[in-house]
């Protein structure tokens, strides 16, 4: 059977459910969608936007992490943890305070941000190409997008574009064909409804969430399409319809919030998203590719990326050793570069715009609400 005549099978199946109440989506993109078609997908690439840096773009050098600044030999842990017989223990005798645990615990070391020009890929998220140099609030200096469009809103990037982890061929990019959210993870839906043209159509609703299901992988590791993937069942992980319009086949979506379950090694946490808009094509395979760009909530990104465990043991202080910072470093920078939700008491901004390629593959998003609520 071919690949055409079993994504129509599959999609006559999914209208039949959608019919009947079940709260199933994934009708093809490509199969001539007709009045109020609802596409399902699960995404299936997610990485960031690492652009191509030299030693030039960081002339001050990378950032060092705590082994490095204070010049710890490389066995002392490990001797340490020889006579204390725990790891835990070993890094708080041979460390200082762990602000990994408490920011406050030591004081600035500083911090090397981005601070060059250079072509990067990203979203316009505020409408504004603006500069450091106007001044105003959380005055920045956006990107500009390899194909020329200005006023690129990434942040993150000047946050950690310094940092050995985030260099082209640092662990970063080297993890992302893993996929956190892919292999190990709790995958991402992404819902698109009221589809009536699938190349132009003015008025479609867009929503995210987490799904409580494995992704399915075929001998290739690729995602397999066209399979049942559950919504979230706590709702903090299903968010609001955003309104999306599609035209010329390219896919966007005003801003909308979204919590996003994340597990990864010993990371069992959360993204919080706010403002997140999404641009993609829709190829004539029936996946979306393209860019998501949001502003993520800096307390959020702090605890996610430092502020973790397993079993008696925090683990902060190792993920920021192996991508090359200090967590007091980035404490007091984030911030410095953050550029978006002001405080409406201290005007400090409290979130930084970020980046991220993405596909999503074809998939039946499935309300378990829903269908309970038809039953």
């Amino acid at each position: 059977m071919s690949f055409h005549i079993a994504t129509r099978l599959v999609a006559l199946a999914a209208a039949a459910a959608v019919s009947a109440g079940c709260g199933v989506s994934g009708d093809a993109p490509d199969s001539g969608a007709g009045a109020g078609d609802t596409w399902g997908f699960v995404v299936s690439m997610w990485r960031d936007e690492i652009p191509d840096v030299a030693p030039e773009h960081c002339p001050d050098g990378l950032n060092q992490n705590e082994r490095e600044y204070f010049e710890i030999p490389r066995g002392a842990v490990r001797e340490a943890r020889e006579r204390l017989g725990s790891l835990q223990a070993a890094e708080d005798e041979v460390f200082p305070p762990d602000a990994c645990r408490d920011p406050l615990a030591q004081p600035d070391p500083g911090f090397i941000t981005f601070d060059a020009d250079l072509p990067l890929a990203g979203l316009d998220l505020d409408g504004v190409a603006s500069t450091r140099a106007e001044g105003g609030q959380c005055a920045h200096d956006d990107f500009t997008s390899p194909d020329g469009r200005r006023g690129i809103d990434n942040q993150h990037w000047r946050l950690l574009g310094c940092t050995r982890g985030y260099q082209p061929d640092g662990q970063i990019q080297r993890g992302a064909d893993s996929g956190s959210f892919i292999k190990e993870g709790i995958p991402i839906l992404l819902e698109v409804t009221g589809v009536d043209d699938a190349r132009n159509d003015a008025d479609v609703r867009v929503r995210f969430a987490s799904s409580a299901d494995i992704i399915t992988l075929d001998a290739a590791s690729g995602v397999v399409p066209w399979t049942s993937m559950d919504l979230y069942e706590d709702p903090a992980y299903v968010s609001e319809p955003t309104a999306g319009r599609i035209k010329d086949g390219v896919l966007t979506t005003d801003p909308v919030d979204v919590r996003l379950r994340y597990r990864q090694q010993v990371i069992d946490f959360e993204y919080y998203f706010r403002d997140l808009q999404v641009r993609a094509e829709v190829l004539a395979d029936g996946r979306l590719k393209g860019m998501i760009g949001a502003y993520w909530d800096i307390e959020n990104m702090f605890k996610l990326r430092n502020d973790h465990r397993t079993r008696n043991r925090h683990t902060g202080r190792g993920a920021s050793d192996a991508l090359g910072y200090m967590c007091a470093g980035m404490y007091h920078a984030l911030p410095r570069v953050a550029d978006g939700h002001p405080d409406p008491d201290n005007g400090v901004c409290t979130s930084v715009s970020t980046a991220y390629h993405f596909e999503a593959t074809p998939a039946f998003v499935i309300d378990a609400g829903a269908v309970g609520a038809n039953d």
